[in-house]
């Protein structure tokens, strides 16, 4: 009896696990679906929710754990993606989704041996998988090994045909082992096979222009544009085929309907300008028709762009069109919405044509627009400064640092109450404003040097000084002033044959023809015995305009 009893007990507990464990299966398969509906609906995170619960109920749950790695995915976390997509493949290795899945975000990670043996696994189990034999050819072209990327693409292609995925797999891979005739024939054969594809057109045109077929590259370049007559990318082509051919007028007769095309960004074309249009020499002057048509483009594509507008009156200035430029800036200033840069560029233009009542009209209209602005304040200060009103200037300087939180502003402002102090003789406030700068902005060329200069004048602190001077010319190695300074250092220092070489370097790239610089080769000289030289070069310090007291003074030495 008591046995039995045992027995039904048993039974009973069997049942219940069995009911639980059903309750269960059905509890994470209606989360499941759950989960699916919500990523349908694009509510992901929510499904997140609902995959993960399902985990918590069924660890072993492989689909879960695949639409968790697919999330993450999207929401761009790939490491989380790989670690889902780990665990799919580990419980279910038979699964080719979960395997594929895997593989992808091996790739994604760049795992790519690991990568590579999984889709070489999967090329194995279904060798007419032309997809995993196209993935796989991609990973061999990413892991450097062409030559086994394109033996897959072959075969893909054999099986398969021309497919528009592998094609600039296959031309890369040609190009990567040097056949480039091969990749031109290939291309060639892609575009017979494929005429309406635009962008194989342009990599036809490309690999022509490479082995100098350039009226096929031509044609191409053409041909692919009547194909996309409205795109981008075929234009561009042909503009950067001229640029490095460097045909000139082609070139930015080819550029201006890139830059009147609205997918270009002003700033990018700007970039773009100043890197590969500006940097030829006299452009400008021999090609002002196409300067104004490419500046005409990038504003006529974006007119109320910011960075268009700077473009246009960046050209106007810089072509010296000064009356059209004073014209375009001060009837967008009229209209409320105009940068800054535009308010001091007006300024800088009166300046130049000696008109004060304008820069006093300009800076209040800025001032009333952007009060406390720093870079204003800047302008400002050495307007005034400009027009001989220095005490106004330090005030200017000093509100500055008052209201920027701008580092650099604040250092130059600090650096130029340190001239001011220093030209008023007040030296220990000088070194007080140049410290204060120097912290703010420790490598700043321009407080460096005249902080070391002024050190070498009064005979203090020398060495600092040296430090100082040489640290402006790493700075600023092409800088005149800056050698001068580490030369007059070192002159003060003793040390005339180091002076000499940088005094030489200084007077090579002076374009200003400084009495100052010449004054100093002659001291330098002087003081190595090279008397008839140094008499030369004082007597050119004179020319030059510098003091004829002191050229005197130095003069009466030679006939002690």
């Amino acid at each position: 009896m008591v046995l039995s009893l045992l027995f039904m007990a048993s039974g009973v507990s069997v049942a219940a696990a069995k009911e639980t464990e059903r309750k269960r299966q059905e509890r994470a398969s209606y989360l499941y679906l759950e989960g699916i509906k919500l990523q349908n609906i694009g509510t992901v995170r929510e499904a997140a929710k609902r995959y993960e619960a399902v985990i918590r109920l069924v660890p072993e749950h492989a689909a879960s754990y695949y639409r968790l790695s697919g999330i993450a995915r999207m929401i761009d976390d790939p490491k989380a993606a790989l670690h889902y997509a780990q665990r799919a493949y580990e419980i279910d290795t038979a699964s080719r989704d979960y395997a594929d899945n895997y593989a992808r975000m091996l790739t994604v990670t760049g795992n790519y041996a690991a990568a590579d043996t999984l889709f070489t696994l999967l090329l194995r189990r279904d060798p007419s998988d032309l997809e995993t034999m196209s993935l796989l050819a991609v990973l061999k072209l990413e892991a450097g090994r062409p030559e086994e990327a394109l033996a897959l693409a072959d075969t893909a292609e054999v099986r398969g045909g021309i497919r528009p995925p592998l094609v600039d797999l296959k031309r890369q891979a040609l190009i990567r082992t040097e056949r480039y005739s091969e990749a031109f024939d290939y291309m060639s054969e892609v575009c017979a096979q494929m005429p309406g594809e635009a962008s194989f057109r342009v990599q036809l045109a490309e690999l022509a222009a490479a082995l100098r077929r350039d009226s096929v590259a031509l044609a191409n370049y053409e041909a692919a544009i009547d194909l996309d007559s409205a795109g981008l990318a075929p234009r561009m082509a042909l503009a950067e085929y001229y640029r490095i051919k460097e045909m000139w007028p082609q070139f930015p007769e080819a550029l201006v309907p890139v830059f009147a095309h609205a997918d270009y960004p002003a700033k990018a074309k700007a970039e773009y300008f100043e890197t590969y249009v500006k940097t030829y020499p006299d452009v400008y002057r021999r090609y002002f028709v196409y300067m104004a048509r490419l500046a005409d483009a990038v504003l006529r594509s974006a007119p109320n762009d910011p960075d268009a507008r700077e473009f246009y009156a960046k050209h106007l200035i810089y072509s010296g069109q000064l009356d059209l430029a004073h014209r375009y800036l001060t009837g967008q200033i009229a209209q409320g919405d105009a940068p800054l840069k535009f308010y001091r560029d007006v300024i800088k233009m009166a300046q130049f044509r000696e008109q004060p009542d304008t820069v006093a009209k300009y800076i209040a209209l800025a001032q009333g627009r952007f009060p406390h602005d720093p870079e204003l304040g800047m302008t400002v200060l050495f307007t005034q400064f400009q027009s001989g009103d220095t005490l106004a200037a330090i005030g200017t300087a000093q509100e500055v640092i008052r209201y920027s939180k701008n580092d650099s502003i604040c250092s130059a402002a600090y650096g130029f109450c340190g001239d001011m102090a220093h030209l008023r003789g007040d030296s220990k406030a000088a070194y007080r404003y140049y410290e204060r700068a120097l912290k703010l902005r420790p490598d700043s060329p321009v407080i460096l040097n005249n902080f070391a200069y002024y050190l070498s004048e009064e005979q203090r602190d020398l060495e600092r000084a040296l430090k100082m001077s040489a640290r402006a010319n790493e700075l600023d190695p092409q800088n005149a002033t800056y050698l001068d300074t580490q030369a007059w250092v070192l002159y003060q220092l003793g040390r005339y044959e180091e002076a000499q070489t940088l005094m030489r370097q200084a007077l090579v790239l002076d374009a200003t023809n400084s009495p100052e610089l010449l004054l100093h080769y002659g001291d330098i000289l002087y003081a190595l015995g090279k008397t008839f030289m140094a008499k030369t070069y004082w007597q050119r310090a004179l020319e030059a305009g510098a003091d004829g007291k002191k050229i005197e003074e130095r003069l009466e030495l030679l006939k002690e």
